[in-house]
C-alpha cells in the first residue's frame, strides 16, 4: 500500500458518520437511568420506520445529516435550532420526548444536545421554572432560522422536507424562506398536475368507465374542499347542511370518508 492509499483511507474515516443502527446503540447507551423515563422503551426506536410497509424508510442519523447540510452562522444544525424552538418545554418533559427527534431528526439522546446548548450559551435554565429558555444567542440564532420551525409544523410534501430547504437557503440571509418554500411547492403542484393529466389521458383510452368514475370524484373532492373552506369562514350551517343534502340526493358521496367528514361538520 502507497502513502497515497494511506491518506485516502484515513480521509474515508474521518467524513465516515456512524450509521443509524450505530447511532441508536451508542446513544441508547449514553441515556442516563433517571433520564429514561422521559423517552420511550428502547424497543421503540428503530433503524428503519415503518420497517416491513411500503412506507419502510432508513431513519438517517444526525452526524449523517450533517455531511450534507449547511450549519448557521453561529454553527447550529436544523434540529439544534428546533430545540431552542421548544426549549420551554424541557428539560423533564411531562410526555417525554416526542418520536419525532428520532425519526424525523436522528437524534436518540435529546438531552445531551439540550447541554451542549446550554454550553455554547444558546440556552440558560431558568430558576423560577427549572426549563430551559433562550439567551440573547439563542434568540438571534431562532429569529435568522425561522424557516426550521416553519417546515416543521408545515411541511406539505414528503418529497420537500426542511433538509432540502436547508442546503437552497445556503449560508447567509435566510428571511426569503417563504418565498422559496412557495416556488418549490408550486412546481411540485404542476408536475403532480400533469402526472395526474398523463394518468387521465391514458385511463380514458383504456377504461372510460373507470376514467368517468374518477372524473366525478375528483370533481366532487374539489366541491367538498370548497364548501368545507366556505363553512369555516362563514360558520353556516343551514348552508352546510343543505350542501350535503344535495350530493346525498344525487347519489350520495362518490369517495370514501366524506360520511365522516359530514358529521364532524355539522357538530361543529
Amino acid at each position: 500500500m502507497g502513502l497515497f492509499d494511506i491518506f485516502k483511507n484515513k480521509t474515508k474515516q474521518k467524513t465516515l458518520a456512524p450509521t443509524a443502527q450505530e447511532t441508536l446503540l451508542k446513544q441508547t447507551a449514553t441515556i442516563p437511568v433517571s433520564e429514561k423515563k422521559y423517552y420511550q422503551p428502547d424497543s421503540y426506536y428503530q433503524a428503519k420506520s415503518h420497517e416491513g410497509t411500503l412506507f419502510e424508510s432508513e431513519v438517517i442519523s444526525f452526524e449523517q445529516r450533517k455531511e450534507t447540510s449547511v450549519p448557521s452562522t453561529r454553527g447550529l444544525y436544523v434540529p439544534e435550532i428546533l430545540m431552542l424552538y421548544f426549549c420551554k418545554k424541557y428539560p423533564n418533559p411531562k410526555s417525554g420526548y416526542p418520536g419525532y427527534w428520532w425519526y424525523k431528526y436522528g437524534i436518540r439522546d435529546v438531552n445531551s444536545v439540550y447541554e451542549s446548548l446550554v454550553e455554547r450559551n444558546f440556552l440558560t435554565i431558568n430558576d423560577k421554572t427549572g426549563k430551559y429558555e433562550l439567551t440573547n444567542i439563542g434568540k438571534s440564532e431562532l429569529e435568522e432560522n425561522a424557516y426550521v420551525s416553519y417546515m416543521h409544523g408545515n411541511s406539505k410534501y414528503t418529497t420537500f422536507t426542511v433538509w432540502d430547504l436547508n442546503q437552497l437557503l445556503g449560508t447567509g440571509d435566510k428571511s426569503n424562506y417563504m418565498e422559496i418554500i412557495e416556488k418549490k411547492h408550486g412546481k411540485i403542484e404542476n408536475r403532480n398536475d400533469e402526472s395526474n393529466k398523463t394518468f387521465m389521458k391514458d385511463l380514458k383510452a383504456i377504461d372510460p368507465k373507470g376514467y368517468s368514475l374518477l372524473k366525478s370524484q375528483d370533481m366532487q373532492i374539489k366541491a367538498v374542499q370548497a364548501a368545507d373552506d366556505k363553512y369555516a369562514q362563514d360558520n353556516n350551517l343551514d348552508w352546510i347542511i343543505n350542501f350535503w343534502e344535495e350530493i346525498w340526493k344525487d347519489g350520495g358521496p362518490k369517495f370514501e370518508g366524506s360520511g365522516w367528514m359530514f358529521g364532524c361538520q355539522i357538530y361543529i
